[in-house]
């Protein structure tokens, strides 16, 4: 398949169905480094067994907001979540590249411009095996149910930035 160059990078991306494209975990580091928020959609639990991107280099951290939760229900929360992310690329991680690009999806019929990072965080060609930067997963950082209700009731559902967020 053709690869399709995009406006708001020099790396390629490939097309995709019902979202902005597929794109490598490096050049997903790349597009965080001129703005892009990357949005890890893996479960808490899978945050605190396997570990995180590490995106220190690129002076940000991931948005840590689950896709779905640890029991399978889906986070309702989801797109109330990202409301304050409008007109920034968003890039969504999960473990082998299949919730992600669901959320990428979702995230595009609600108006914002959304990539799948190939292959997760996980899987053969995927972020770690990538070679680049992990870390430990800091619970502090992750929204948890109860703030994400809180959040809705209040109205305030936007995130904070990937800059305000810390693995």
């Amino acid at each position: 398949m053709a690869q399709q160059s995009t406006p708001h990078s020099q790396t390629h991306s490939r097309p995709a169905n019902g979202y902005a494209g597929d794109i490598t975990p490096r050049q997903a580091v790349e597009r965080v480094s001129k703005g892009a928020v990357l949005v890890d959609v893996r479960t808490i639990e899978e945050w605190r067994g396997v570990g995180v991107p590490d995106l220190t280099d690129a002076g940000t951290v991931p948005l840590f907001l689950e896709w779905n939760r640890s029991d399978g229900t889906r986070n309702i929360s989801f797109l109330n979540q990202l409301k304050g992310l409008k007109g920034r690329e968003l890039l969504f991680l999960c473990r082998s590249g299949v919730r992600s690009v669901a959320a990428a999806q979702n995230a595009t019929s609600a108006g914002h411009t959304a990539y799948n990072v190939l292959h997760g965080f996980e899987a053969d060609g995927g972020w770690r095996s990538s070679g680049l930067a992990t870390t430990v997963h800091n619970e502090a950082s992750a929204p948890t149910e109860s703030a994400a209700e809180a959040d809705t009731e209040a109205g305030a559902g936007d995130p904070q930035p990937a800059e305000g967020r810390r693995p």
